[in-house]
Formats: C-alpha cells, sequence, structure tokens
C-alpha cells in the first residue's frame, strides 16, 4: 500500500498528514499521509509531506469515500449536498426515473458527487414500452421490448438493473427472467425490491432466489430492514438468503440504519389492506414528511384524502424492527445503504437516511452501542458495494486510486438529522470535518465549498 519513494521536497497538489488511515483491503489502520495530484491518490507514506493545501488529520480517520449505491439522489444538487456533508462520495441511482438532460448535464459539467445509474425496469422500462397499469404484466412483445432497450442502457454504462416490486404488482416472472438474463449476458447486478414487506414478505422471496436459479444473474436484494425488518421476519429472511448462497447463488443485500421507511402514498405499497403487512401498526404511524400536512401523523381521513389528491405526499412508517438492524448489518454478505432521498426532497422536508445514515453507522452503532467493528463497518460502505458493483477505482485508498475520501472524527461523529416534528431530516452530522472528491475538498469544517462540480458522470466499463 505505502510508496515512499517521493523526495521530501515535493509539492502535491493536496496533502493530507498525521491521519489514522482505514485500509479496507488489508483490515488494518495506519499512521501514514497521503498525498494528491489531480484526482489520484499520487503517495502513500510514513514521511510528512507537503501540499499547495495541507490538512492535519492528526486527530482524525481517514477513510475511502463512501459508497451509496442505493439512492435516489439522481442528480438533485440539494440532496447531493446532504449526502456528500456525512461523507458520501458517490452514489448510484436511476431506481424510478432516469432524466436524459440531468445525465448530459452531469457529464458536461460535474456534479457535487460521483453519480452512476441503474436502469428500472419497474419505471423507466415498462414506461417505455408503454404500460401504464402498475398491475398489469408484461406481453411478450413488451417485454422483447425492454429486454432490447435494457441492453442499450447497459451498453452505456448502467450498472445493473432495478426492479421494485412492491411498487409495480403486475410485474410477472417472466418479464423479472428475461431482464434478469440481460443482466447476466453483461455481467451486471439485479437490484431487487421484493414484493410484499414483514412475514408475508418473505414467500416472496422465492421468485427472487428462483430467477437467479434460472438465470445465472447476480442479485442485491435491497433495504432488508425495510422489507423483512418488520414483525420479527429478518431473521428468517436471513436463512433464506444463506440457504440460497449456500447452493452456489450470487445473492447479497444490504440494509438501512433507521426503524422507519419512507414511501409516496400513492404508492401500492398503501394499496387496500396493506395494513395486514405490519401487524399491530396501522395509518396512525404514518408521519407525513413533505407537502402541505408534514410534521402531522395521518388519521383515516387525511390518509384517504392523500392517497387520492396528492399520492407524491411522502410519508414515514414507523413500523420497522430496531433490533432487524443489527440482525443484518452483522452478516458479512450484508452491506449499508441509504435509500437517500425518495420521494419528494427539498430543505426541511424528508427524512434523516439522505444525512445521517453513515455517522449513524459509525458513531451510534460501532462506536456508542458495539454492536458492528469498525473495520466491517467502513468495509460495507466502501470497497463491499465497489466492489459488487463494479466501481472502477473507487472504495479504497491506494497508490493511483481516485482520490475519494472521507476524514471523521471517531470520537464524534454522530447522526444530527431526525424525523418531521421531532427535528430537522436534513440537519448535517457531527464528526467529519473533510470531504474529498476527485482530489477537491468538497467539504471542509463541515461546510460545503465552491468545489460543487468535483464529481463525476460514472459509466461502468
Amino acid at each position: 500500500m505505502k510508496n515512499e519513494s517521493a523526495e521530501n521536497d515535493q509539492l502535491f497538489d493536496l496533502a493530507i498528514n498525521g491521519g489514522d488511515l482505514i485500509d479496507v483491503k488489508n483490515e488494518v489502520i495506519h499512521k501514514l499521509n497521503i498525498g494528491i495530484n489531480k484526482d489520484k491518490i499520487a503517495i502513500i507514506t510514513s514521511q510528512k509531506i507537503i501540499g499547495k493545501k495541507t490538512i492535519d488529520a492528526s486527530k482524525l480517520m481517514i477513510s475511502p469515500g463512501f459508497i451509496d449505491f442505493n439512492s435516489h439522489v439522481d442528480g438533485n444538487p440539494y440532496s447531493a449536498m446532504c449526502l456528500v456533508r456525512q461523507g458520501g462520495t458517490t452514489t448510484l441511482g436511476g431506481l424510478r426515473h432516469i432524466n436524459g438532460q440531468v445525465i448530459k448535464k452531469i457529464e458536461e459539467e460535474g456534479f457535487i458527487v460521483n453519480q452512476g445509474f441503474f436502469i428500472s425496469h419497474s419505471f423507466t422500462l415498462r414506461n417505455a414500452a408503454g404500460i401504464e397499469d402498475r398491475y398489469k404484466p408484461a406481453t411478450r412483445n413488451e417485454i422483447k421490448f425492454m429486454c432490447n432497450l435494457a441492453e442499450r442502457f447497459l451498453e452505456h454504462g448502467a450498472y445493473g438493473i432495478y426492479f421494485g416490486l412492491e411498487f409495480v404488482p403486475g410485474t410477472s416472472l417472466d418479464e423479472m427472467l428475461a431482464l434478469a438474463k440481460v443482466a447476466q449476458k453483461y455481467k451486471r447486478v439485479l437490484s431487487v425490491h421484493i414484493r410484499k414487506d414483514g412475514p408475508e414478505g418473505l414467500e416472496y422471496m422465492d421468485e427472487v432466489i428462483h430467477t437467479a436459479e434460472l438465470s445465472g444473474a447476480s442479485i442485491q436484494m435491497i433495504q432488508l430492514v425495510y422489507n423483512i425488518g418488520i414483525g420479527g421476519a429478518m431473521e428468517r429472511g436471513l436463512k433464506i438468503i444463506e440457504e440460497a448462497r449456500t447452493r452456489g447463488l450470487d445473492i447479497t443485500a444490504d440494509s438501512g440504519v433507521y426503524d422507519a421507511f419512507s414511501a409516496c402514498i400513492g404508492t401500492s405499497i398503501f394499496d387496500p389492506g396493506w395494513e395486514k403487512e405490519y401487524g399491530k401498526y396501522g395509518v396512525n404511524d404514518l408521519l407525513i414528511s413533505s407537502g402541505l400536512y408534514m410534521g402531522q401523523y395521518c388519521t383515516p381521513e387525511l390518509f384517504d384524502r392523500l392517497r387520492r389528491d396528492f399520492p407524491g405526499t411522502l410519508v414515514t412508517a414507523f413500523v420497522c424492527d430496531s433490533d432487524a438492524i443489527v440482525t443484518a448489518m452483522k452478516k458479512p454478505y450484508v452491506f449499508i445503504s441509504t435509500n437517500a432521498a425518495d420521494g419528494p426532497h427539498y430543505p426541511g422536508m424528508g427524512a434523516p437516511e439522505v444525512s445521517g445514515t453513515y455517522p449513524k453507522l459509525i458513531g451510534y452503532y460501532v462506536r456508542q452501542k458495539k454492536r458492528i467493528g469498525l473495520m466491517d463497518a467502513i468495509r460495507k460502505i466502501t470497497i463491499l458495494p465497489a466492489e459488487r458493483f463494479g466501481i472502477k477505482n473507487k472504495g479504497a485508498i491506494e497508490v493511483g486510486m481516485d482520490a475519494d475520501i472521507v476524514l471523521f472524527d471517531y470520537k464524534n461523529i454522530i447522526d444530527c438529522a431526525t424525523y418531521m416534528g421531532q427535528g430537522k431530516p436534513d440537519a448535517p452530522p457531527k464528526g467529519i470535518p473533510y470531504v474529498i472528491v476527485n482530489g477537491q475538498i468538497v467539504v471542509e469544517k463541515g461546510v460545503i465549498t465552491k468545489n460543487i462540480f468535483a464529481g463525476r458522470l460514472l459509466r461502468k466499463e
């Protein structure tokens, strides 16, 4: 890892001295210094180095930039600002829609963070095929059309294909299997949000596993705590995944770190009869997180009105098992994701994961509760997702790699974001003074700098 060949008087564009560097590949922590030239890591050495700008990291830990591989930032500058303040330097989106103009703008001008995309079966492909009814399965010709279009997106660098089965109940096994074969052809990951939540969701894990068996595709089962982290289902769900993995199926998963999920009230998640998936919970456990009634809990009357007249209203459902978060994150095949900026996301509204996921993981679950080790936690948000999705030159600190780096104060890092009515969902965290994206300081002393175009459009090669 180290490169000691630099002369002591060599001047780097940016020097980071005195920090504890987290080596995620060798799983050790060293007291080392980093020299950066342009957008690359030029040297890692025990010698003190000098730069045109120098950061004293003597009381800080130095980590690879955190990789947000399941989010809805999608070129939204405000969402990206929230993400980068909590250490996110790379995000993969496209789970709902892809905006060609946004992609072009990022490619030409840059962005606050690095932004890549999946192609969404549930929204982009079905919409392009003219399927307006989310309860209708695609025809043979529509499936063929979607497969051809998916190939074009994958050829142009999409990181995989997303299935939001809970949002599009009409999705058939034929659709999943055909597109899974496309993903496998291009060696991309199928990212899947399962069809139902809670104990009821367990029976629907079989269709995902069956798809992996028949297609050979690699599958990422996303946001476990928001799907099967409900009603005591997590341990049984993890056993299903483990049994599939023992048979050689390439299945990994991820989880958030908050015990409530957010979604638009007009989605099929809240179709009639939805409460049965959540046991003792119901409409009174839905916190309105955007719009006119923001900060209030639903009543049956308000729920019906919002579903009918304002289906894009974001609600936060307090239905998850708190202990399920740790149960999931302890598994080596479960990474940590944010689900950042789902639904409408503007200043003062939304849910805390867009601003607090990583500091809560490190500050609360690692430091305060000691439920997971620091190295394991960092690997789950850096090198493991980088390797899983094939994000080149990201996820580790090594000479020649992109200079995406987070400097954090382990003794003080913590999330400050919380839910509507309890505080600010977009409050920045404590203990992350510096975030570097492609060699440029984007967060300095906790504040966004003028370097708001340091990120790049990412394409899978």
